[in-house]
């Protein structure tokens, strides 16, 4: 993905760019997309069904500029499923002029916009009273930042001021330096009013303020902090949040693009920024495996400390780690980190089956060599027992339950950055040990799958594939739909289409609750307030009455999470399967220094009963996981049970 200034001055904007695809099966794609967010366009091409094969065809998007309702521009190539895809001449216009040469093309940001090579702040050694002293910093920067009325307005560099405020923090020679520090920077911002405690219904989670009581700071500090606790705003210079869904966007955060370790200032930013990001705007703050407090104070020594491309990509790993929301991973490559976990690929797929790390597909290779077997049983690679990798590599996956980590660790185990890789397994109950080609990923030749999205099984069974289905084919089939025995919905996927209002008529006779949220606002960042429910369905007669079974497992997330909520509010529906992945809700992007990027869930997903989604998953009717027997028996277990059920 490239993000582009949101602050292009024209009438439009349009991206081209020559794409040559090649045996891409039929319901995957290529793909070209251009967003502007919040809501002001948006478009993937996902309704073109750019698949099969086709020499290089020139692929344009183009809409209207809106810079007063733009707070992000983003352009994205991507392949939906298998086959390939190559992109080249990438061109991007306002107005028919290259934004690459032209001058003049930009509204003009508020002072401070340009983005330093460097922070000011050479490396320091760590003490305990500077680590106090930072995480100290660290809370009323990020407070002032969301919470003074003057920086609310967009009147400072709030980065360059944290720059300033880290050298003022480790020179100071005692206490009274610090308060001094604070003092000015206070007074400097101006006098505000008092700001009284809001009376809102329905709270569910709010900031902590207690902190500021346990600052070794003189009362007039203290108090000037107390003042603005609950100030609000129109409008703030950082954060705005999405139409309709209500979900936070950030915004004026600087990437710092060509920075990456250069020195502890902008190491610190990192944290800081991500760290109060959370406090102020995560609805799941409290679900975190450590006290969020807590984990200020153990990574503050840690980047001052990662003063390398490789540990300071760790240390940022290990940090939006602690959130423990499969969103929040670095959805960027580190500098450091470019093959960390490896740069050829295993041609198979594990995943962890009875606690064991299990082959269970087998890709075509052109390498010869030793062969692993669906079946087999990983005991170790490259002479590293399986529970060792997975322990050097837990600290570094943001992982909300045990289902994700068993995923996440599965997918890393293929990976390697040699090209023969000895492994140790049990086949046929006997160990052996093999030599396992690795190859890059872009040469594997993948495995087939279905690429229909609905079709008959025996005894009148209709079984449809989630992520292959689209709205248009339930208006154009529910009539049909409407007579079959029984119906499968396999959720073990992504959708390929947001469908909750389209799918939910064919399953209720009448308007359903089925999801609260819990969200933030404008006014009051961090107290999060519950909602009234949300309904699916409408009133019908006209809808299905036989049983509806829907399979789920740890690839069951995010939206394809929501999407069984709403058909769980069917009173026929049961679902079949193994914990999902408990991530749920609209993300949020996130930029740290070194043009890196995560995200965090940025809306509380709940039951009617305001029972908790996020880490635990949806509710499941009958658990059913996958055997080791069963794998090398070629079984979905899933399905069979799902059949069971439906053919009763």
């Amino acid at each position: 993905m490239m993000w582009l200034p949101s602050n292009l001055k024209g009438d439009s904007i349009e991206v081209s760019a020559m794409i040559k695809r090649e045996n891409i099966i039929a319901g995957s794609y290529a793909s070209m997309m251009l967003r502007i967010d919040p809501k002001v366009f948006f478009d993937n091409m996902a309704n073109r069904q750019m698949n099969g094969t086709k020499n290089w065809e020139n692929i344009k998007l183009k809409t209207k500029l809106v810079p007063n309702q733009t707070e992000g521009i983003s352009i994205a190539f991507f392949l939906s499923g298998e086959g390939k895809m190559w992109v080249d001449d990438v061109l991007i216009t306002v107005d028919g002029k290259d934004i690459t040469k032209e001058v003049g093309m930009f509204v003009p940001f508020a002072k401070g916009i340009s983005e330093p090579a460097s922070s000011g702040i050479s490396d320091f050694n760590t003490t305990p009273e500077i680590d106090q002293r930072l995480v100290d910093l660290g809370r009323i920067w990020g407070f002032l930042k969301y919470r003074h009325p003057a920086v609310a307005q967009g009147k400072y560099d709030w980065d360059q001021q944290l720059f300033k405020s880290i050298d003022a923090i480790i020179r100071a020679k005692d206490n009274k330096s610090v308060e001094a520090h604070y003092a000015m920077l206070l007074d400097s911002l101006g006098a505000t009013a008092n700001y009284a405690k809001p009376q809102l219904e329905n709270v569910v989670h709010e900031v902590d303020y207690s902190w500021i009581d346990g600052l070794s700071f003189n009362n007039d500090i203290k108090n000037k902090l107390r003042r603005i606790r609950y100030s609000n705003f129109d409008q703030h210079h950082y954060f705005s949040f999405a139409g309709g869904a209500g979900n936070v966007l950030f915004k004026n955060e600087k990437k710092y693009e060509n920075v990456f370790s250069a020195d502890a200032g902008f190491r610190l930013l990192a944290l800081f920024r991500f760290w109060n990001m959370i406090e102020y705007f995560s609805p799941y703050k409290h679900l975190t495996d450590s006290k969020w407090d807590a984990v200020l104070k153990t990574a503050v020594p840690e980047m001052i400390l990662s003063r390398d491309d490789r540990s300071y990509g760790l240390s940022l790993l290990k940090m939006v780690s602690q959130v423990k929301d499969a969103h929040t991973g670095l959805w960027s490559v580190p500098k450091g980190l470019i093959n960390y976990y490896g740069k050829y690929r295993m041609p198979v797929e594990i995943r962890m089956i009875e606690g064991k790390a299990v082959v269970t597909k087998v890709f075509d290779s052109e390498k010869s060599g030793d062969k692993l077997s669906i079946g087999d049983v990983l005991i170790s690679k490259e002479h590293k027992k399986i529970e060792e990798i997975r322990d050097s590599l837990w600290a570094y996956m943001s992982t909300p339950n045990e289902a994700v980590a068993n995923r996440d660790l599965a997918r890393k185990l293929v990976t390697s950055n040699s090209e023969i890789v000895p492994c140790e397994l049990v086949r046929d109950g006997r160990p052996i040990k093999v030599d396992i080609a690795a190859i890059p990923s872009s040469q594997i030749k993948p495995a087939s799958r279905d690429t229909v999205p609905f079709k008959m099984l025996d005894n009148n069974i209709l079984y449809i594939n989630h992520s292959l289905l689209r709205a248009k084919m339930i208006t154009e089939n529910m009539a049909n739909w409407s007579k079959v025995k029984g119906i499968v919905i396999d959720d073990r996927n992504y959708p390929g289409d947001f469908l909750v209002f389209k799918l939910t008529p064919l399953l209720l006779t009448k308007p359903t609750d089925f999801v609260r949220f819990s969200s933030t606002s404008l006014q009051y960042p961090g107290t999060f307030v519950m909602s009234s429910p949300l309904q699916v369905g409408e009133n019908t007669n006209d809808c299905y009455q036989g049983k509806v079974a829907i399979l789920v497992n740890e690839d069951t997330q995010s939206s394809a999470e929501y999407h069984v909520m709403a058909y769980q509010a069917a009173s026929n529906v049961k679902v079949f399967g193994s914990p999902t992945a408990g991530a749920d809700g609209n993300v949020s992007s996130i930029e740290l220094p070194g043009n890196q990027r995560t995200m965090l869930s940025g809306l509380g997903i709940y039951y009617p009963d305001q029972r908790e989604t996020q880490r635990v998953g949806i509710k499941i009717d009958e658990i059913v996981k996958p055997s080791i027997k069963g794998i090398r028996e070629g079984r979905d277990e899933v399905m069979e049970k799902a059949l069971e059920y439906l053919n009763k």
